[in-house]
């Protein structure tokens, strides 16, 4: 179930893509038609074209990943412990002693 949709997804973001490519190159030659780009509307219509497409994109993306997500699992820590330290066995006298 998970793969046919996330298929349909990859599908769609394939086409979005090159629509991208498109409408980032009718931008650039929007961009070169009007060097002024502060008045230049052509330019404008495109870029914010293309500023929906990137979102379209990623928002697939996301979806995508949403559907391999893996379910939520209960961390559980590790419990820490000290390191064990060996208590001599014999005790030796000192040369004080």
């Amino acid at each position: 179930m998970h793969e046919s949709s996330a298929e349909k997804l990859r599908e769609k973001i394939k086409e979005l893509k090159k629509e991208l490519e498109t409408v980032t190159f009718e931008k650039g030659l929007a961009a070169e038609d009007n060097k002024d780009l502060r008045e230049n509307s052509a330019y404008d219509y495109w870029d914010q074209k293309e500023s929906i497409l990137i979102i379209r994109i990623h928002k697939i993306m996301r979806e995508i990943s949403e559907i391999y997500k893996k379910p939520y699992a209960k961390k559980v820590a590790k419990k820490q412990t000290r390191p064990v330290v060996k208590k001599p066995t014999e005790t030796f006298p000192h040369k004080w002693l």
